[in-house]
């Protein structure tokens, strides 16, 4: 069973009940800022329960990431590989495919994406980081820390760590990922930047924020400058021709905080919004459509994403495209698209039918 609890309720705890009272079923999963299923809700739990005989799974958990992403990440596919009595190298395009978790507090969650993604190239990657309450500083509710992303296996919240399922299917599956932003043709580069804690400070040779809200006004922003009005007007980086989007997360006197790293020297080019429902309908929709029809959607969907979708009063109709088809998943920190963590970006597994 894969599982998406709210981070409002205490990991380890969740993690540990989840373990004991759904035995023998084997549970992995994450805390979650939002839950979705079918509607998107707060403060819920959702899960996924994968028929043993219809989806085989193997799974392996990357520990303690801060000291060698890379390592752990490809240690974890290995394990998850072995438990299909597998090798990375015999995993097969048409018959595997691997979703993951990781712990979106970690600043290795590049590295976990990486890793995984490059120890076995020739299949989907695709997953979520684990979320939290992205907006609460720490020590706000006295005696609580709300910062509590984490993923759960073998009846414990880790943290610093990742997970890796790597899924055969009987059936058609699809890896799906739908973007709705568009490049405009503004530009910055970044001339100062703490990657580890991924902040800028600096743009064009100026304070982050003044200068961000500068470029943004000229791509059509209106009103104040809040988390609501940057989660509209992301950064970009290009990788082979194609815009892989850096949401942002925060801004905070002068500091911009992104939802991954980027470094000193980056080029990020200026996005705005398209149309969210249309694409994410049409992302769907095709799958749907391809693979005869729909067992299950796995979607991890951005969770500023969902800040655009409620600042545009959007929330609504995107709720309706959820229902429309099998859809459970969360709103988390960051997508894993192949080798790449991106944000606002709906990164889904379809699973089809089959016949057993």
């Amino acid at each position: 069973m894969i599982t998406f609890v709210s981070s409002v309720l205490d990991p380890s705890q969740v993690a540990a009940a989840l373990h004991e009272r759904l035995a023998p079923a084997r549970v992995i999963g994450c805390t979650s800022f939002g839950e979705i299923s079918g509607p998107a809700s707060t403060q819920t739990a959702v899960g996924l329960l994968l028929d043993g005989v219809r989806v085989k799974a193997g799974v392996g958990l990357a520990a303690e990431l801060s000291r060698g992403p890379i390592q752990s990440a490809r240690a974890a596919v290995a394990d998850a590989a072995h438990a299909l009595e597998l090798t990375p190298d015999e995993l097969d395009p048409a018959r595997h495919v691997a979703i993951t978790l990781v712990d979106g507090r970690s600043p290795m969650a590049e590295g976990f994406c990486l890793g995984t993604a490059a120890s076995a190239p020739r299949i989907g990657f695709v997953g979520g980081a684990a979320s939290d309450a992205y907006d609460v500083p720490r020590g706000t509710v006295p005696g609580t820390d709300l910062r509590m992303a984490a993923v759960f296996h073998g009846g414990v919240a880790h943290r610093d760590a990742g997970l890796v399922v790597v899924l055969a299917p009987q059936g058609s599956f699809e890896v799906i990922t739908s973007e709705h932003m568009i490049p405009t043709p503004l530009r910055v580069v970044v001339t100062g930047a703490d990657p580890v804690r991924r902040l800028v400070n600096e743009l064009d040779g100026f304070p982050a924020v003044k200068r961000y809200a500068e470029v943004i006004r000229a791509a059509g922003a209106n009103g104040p400058l809040d988390n609501a009005l940057a989660a509209r007007f992301p950064f970009a980086i290009y990788v082979g021709g194609r815009p892989y989007v850096r949401s942002v997360s925060g801004v905070t006197g002068d500091e911009l905080r992104l939802a991954a790293a980027v470094d000193e020297g980056a080029v990020l080019r200026i996005m705005r919004p398209g149309d969210m429902v249309a694409q994410t309908r049409g992302a769907l929709a095709g799958a749907n459509a391809r693979l005869g029809s729909l067992d299950a959607v796995l979607a991890f969907s951005c969770l500023g994403r969902h800040l655009e979708a409620v600042s545009r009063g959007a929330t609504g109709a995107l709720d309706d495209v959820y229902a429309s088809l099998p859809v459970s998943g969360f709103h988390s920190f960051g997508e894993q698209s192949g080798p790449l963590l991106v944000n606002h970006t709906l990164a889904a597994l379809a699973l089809g039918g089959s016949d057993a």
